[in-house]
C-alpha cells in the first residue's frame, strides 16, 4: 500500500461514461440545468463501477451534463485531496464515509439538498458539510459448505478465537474505507480509557493468518467461491450473493453492527458548481434511490423509502456507534502501527 497512491496516480482513467441505465422510470420533477453555463462535471468516487456507471449515465441523458470520474479507494482517494495543495481535482466526492470526511472538513463546503426533509435525521451533517448518499452495515458473512452455522461466530468476541486462525480474510484497511471501520470498532470493543484496543487487532490479525487482501470485493467473491471459510463485508454484498443463489449467510454481531454512513459531498473549491449541486440532488432523489434498493441491496438514506425486501429496518437494528473519531483523525498514525503488527 506504500506504494499504492503512486499507482493510483499512475493509472488514473478519467472516463466520460457511455452506457445505459437498464430501467427507465420517472426521473426527478425538475432539474434546473439553465442555473449553470457549464457543461462539464468531475467526479470522484470509491463505489463501484457497477453503480456508477447507470446512475452517471442517465444523469447525463437528463441533463445534457458530462460527466468525467475517477474510480478508486476511499484511502487512495483522500490522500490524492491531501496532496492536491491548490490544485482543483473535483467537485464532487461520491461515497465515503462520514468520519473520513468529518476529519477532512477543510476541504468541502455545506450543500442543503432540495431533498433534505427526506434525509434521516441521525445520517446527515447538522451543519450540511455532507449528506448521506446510503447506508452500509457491516456485517459478518461465512461459506455455509464450510462453517455450520451452530459453529459461525455470533460475536466480536467470537471473531478472536483462535480456532478461527487461517480461516478468516480481510481487506488491507490502507485501501478499503469499510475495512478501516472494521479496524476502528476492533479498537474501540473493550478499549479502556484514551488507550485503543490494540490486543484485538492482534488477536484479529493472528486469526487472518496473512490472508488480507487489497480490495473488499476479494473477501466476499472468495468467502462465496469457498476460498475462505469467513469474513467481515458490507450488508449489500452479502445479500447480493444470498439472493444469487451462493452458499452463503450473514450474522449481525451480538455487540452491535458498525453502520457506515456513505456521503456524497461537495468539494470547496468545485470549478463546476451548480452542475455538482444538481448533481447531488440527482442521487438523493427517490428515483435513483430506489433504483440503489432494488438492483443493489443498498439501504436508501432517504426515510420514505424501505430497505431492501427481508432486512430489518435500520431503526431496529442494533447500531454499534464507536465513537471513533479520533482515530479516524488519526489515521496515518494508526496505520502505520497496523502495518508494523502486520510485518511482524
Amino acid at each position: 500500500m506504500k506504494n499504492a497512491i503512486f499507482v493510483i496516480i499512475c493509472c488514473i482513467i478519467l472516463a466520460v461514461i457511455v452506457v445505459i441505465l437498464a430501467p427507465k422510470g420517472k426521473l426527478i420533477a425538475q432539474i434546473n440545468k439553465e442555473e449553470t453555463n457549464s457543461n462539464t462535471l468531475v467526479i470522484y468516487s470509491p463505489l463501484n463501477e457497477e453503480i456508477i456507471i447507470p446512475i452517471v449515465k442517465e444523469f447525463q441523458e437528463t441533463t445534457g451534463i458530462q460527466i468525467t470520474y475517477l474510480s478508486a479507494g476511499t484511502v487512495d482517494l483522500l490522500t490524492l485531496l491531501e496532496r492536491k495543495g491548490d490544485k482543483p481535482l473535483m467537485d464532487v466526492l461520491w461515497g465515503s464515509s462520514k468520519e473520513f470526511i468529518d476529519s477532512k472538513l477543510e476541504y468541502f463546503q455545506p450543500y442543503q439538498t432540495s431533498y433534505d426533509s427526506k434525509i434521516h435525521k441521525g445520517f446527515k451533517h447538522d451543519r450540511n458539510d455532507w449528506n448521506g448518499f446510503n447506508l452500509l452495515p457491516i456485517v459478518l458473512m461465512y461459506n455455509k459448505k464450510l462453517v455450520s452455522p451452530e459453529e459461525a461466530p455470533k460475536s466480536w468476541e467470537d471473531l478472536l478465537d483462535p480456532k478461527w486462525k487461517g480461516k478468516m480474510v480481510y481487506t488491507d484497511p490502507n485501501n478499503s474505507g469499510s475495512s478501516f471501520m472494521i479496524l476502528s470498532t476492533l479498537l474501540s470493543l473493550g478499549k479502556e480509557g484514551n488507550e485503543y484496543n490494540w490486543g484485538n487487532v492482534r488477536k484479529f490479525l493472528n486469526n487472518v493468518d496473512g490472508k488480507i487482501m487489497a480490495k473488499s470485493s476479494e473477501v466476499y467473491n472468495g468467502i462465496a467461491n469457498g476460498d475462505f471459510a469467513l469474513g467481515l463485508t458490507m450488508e449489500e454484498a452479502a445479500v447480493r450473493l444470498i439472493r444469487n443463489g451462493a452458499d452463503v449467510e450473514m450474522v449481525y454481531l451480538e455487540e452491535g453492527t458498525p453502520v457506515i454512513t456513505d456521503v456524497i459531498v461537495l468539494m470547496k473549491d468545485a470549478q463546476n458548481l451548480e452542475n455538482a449541486k444538481i448533481f447531488i440532488d440527482f442521487v438523493l432523489s427517490d428515483h435513483v434511490q430506489k433504483y440503489m434498493v432494488d438492483y443493489f441491496y443498498l439501504r436508501s438514506i432517504r426515510t420514505d423509502i424501505t430497505p431492501p425486501e427481508g432486512l430489518i429496518s435500520i431503526e431496529d437494528l442494533n447500531i454499534l456507534d464507536s465513537n471513533s473519531a479520533d482515530i479516524y483523525r488519526n489515521k496515518d498514525e494508526i496505520l502505520h502501527t497496523f502495518d508494523q503488527l502486520l510485518s511482524k
